[in-house]
C-alpha cells in the first residue's frame, strides 16, 4: 500500500499546525489558505512566510530523493520567490529574507530531508516521525511590481517510495 501524503503550514509565534492545506497562497497576513483579495501585498513590501512541510502517512518502506522547485508560473515585473529547505521553524515575518531564489528546475530543486534531519524516512523506524523538514517560501515585490493579483505559480515536490 503506498505512503498517503499531506501538505502542513505552520504559523504563529507558538507554532499552529494546519493540516491538509488548500493552497500556498502569498499574502499580507499569517495563516493558512489566505484569500489575497482579503490579504494583498503592496507594491514594495514582501509576503509573510510560509514554512511548510510534507507528512507521509500509512504504510511504505522508504522516501527519499525529496525535491522541491516552482516547475511552472512566470513572474511578472519586481517579483522574487525566495526559499530555504530543512529549516527549523521561526514566527513567519514580512521582513524580506535573504533565502535564495527558488530553483526552477529539477536539476536545481531543493533537497529535502526528513524532519529528524536524514535524506530518507524509513516506515517504522524508531523516533522517525513522517515528516519532512520545513520548506519555507516568501514572495517579495518592488515597487515596480504592478497592481492586482500575480501570475499563479506551481509548485512541484518530488520522492521516490519503495
Amino acid at each position: 500500500m503506498p505512503a498517503s501524503f499531506h501538505w502542513y503550514e505552520s504559523n504563529g509565534a507558538g507554532e499552529v499546525e494546519t493540516a491538509d492545506i488548500a493552497n500556498v497562497n502569498f499574502g499580507s497576513n499569517d495563516s493558512p489558505n489566505i484569500n489575497t483579495t482579503t490579504y494583498p501585498i503592496v507594491a514594495g513590501n514582501a509576503s509573510f512566510e510560509k514554512y511548510i512541510k510534507a507528512l507521509f502517512s500509512g504504510v511504505w518502506t522508504e522516501i527519499s530523493n525529496m525535491k522541491f522547485w516552482k516547475s511552472s508560473g512566470a513572474l511578472v515585473t519586481g517579483e522574487t520567490l525566495k526559499a530555504a529547505a530543512n529549516i527549523s521553524y521561526a514566527q513567519p515575518s514580512a521582513t524580506p529574507n535573504a533565502d535564495s531564489d527558488i530553483p526552477t528546475t529539477e536539476g536545481t530543486a531543493l533537497a529535502i530531508e526528513s524532519a529528524e534531519g536524514d535524506n530518507v524516512i524509513t516506515y517504522g523506524a524508531s523516533g522517525v516521525s513522517g515528516y519532512s523538514a520545513y520548506i519555507r517560501l516568501q514572495l517579495q515585490t518592488t515597487t515596480s511590481t504592478p497592481a492586482g493579483a500575480v501570475n499563479e505559480k506551481e509548485f512541484t515536490f518530488q520522492y521516490d517510495e519503495v
